[in-house]
């Protein structure tokens, strides 16, 4: 049986809020462990800079409790996902990683941001096979699935992935402003 997913609006007045209890609620049991947020996507296509344009704006208010991989100056994609990946595991200590990507879905599913355990398979919606990243995924939901994703991901209005990424980048520094591990 599939868990139930839990998503919000982008443009709910609440958003920051809830996003930030929903963090909040996952990352409690892993309190002992460094974040490390790992933003997916290229700043080549107006609906796959979600996760670049998160860490951009984690880094512009930087917090000493969250570590980024992925900005638009130095995106985290298809093409450098793995060496990521592996420069990850070898960290002194094992981050607990937050995956930020963006996501085509049903066109009902558009503008929703979904927080949940476990990790998220970047590309898949555009038919890339990359391994599965993450402890704890965001995904935002910025255009329908349709024949041609990667042209619906490039015409994805930029209005919306910018909103979502506002939103999320908010509620990640608000909870680490109260996670109390030590960085990486």
């Amino acid at each position: 049986m599939e868990k139930e997913k839990w998503q919000i609006p982008f443009d709910h007045p609440d958003a920051v809020s809830l996003l930030t209890q929903r963090l909040n609620e996952l990352l409690a049991p892993h309190s002992h462990r460094p974040l490390l947020c790992l933003c997916i996507g290229t700043d080549r296509s107006s609906g796959d800079t979600l996760g670049p344009l998160v860490g951009t704006l984690l880094t512009e208010a930087p917090s000493p409790n969250i570590q980024i991989c992925g900005t638009l100056a130095q995106p985290v994609h298809a093409f450098s996902l793995n060496q990521v990946v592996a420069e990850i595991t070898q960290l002194p200590k094992t981050p607990l990683i937050i995956a930020i990507d963006a996501s085509l879905g049903k066109q009902k599913e558009v503008g929703m941001v979904e927080v949940g355990e476990g990790a998220l398979v970047p590309g898949k919606g555009v038919g890339k096979q990359l391994p599965a990243v993450g402890d704890i995924h965001i995904k935002g939901i910025v255009n329908a699935a349709g024949a041609m994703p990667s042209h619906i991901l490039q015409t994805t209005r930029f209005h919306v992935t910018y909103e979502m990424a506002i939103k999320i980048s908010r509620a990640l520094l608000t909870v680490a402003a109260t996670h109390s591990t030590p960085p990486i």
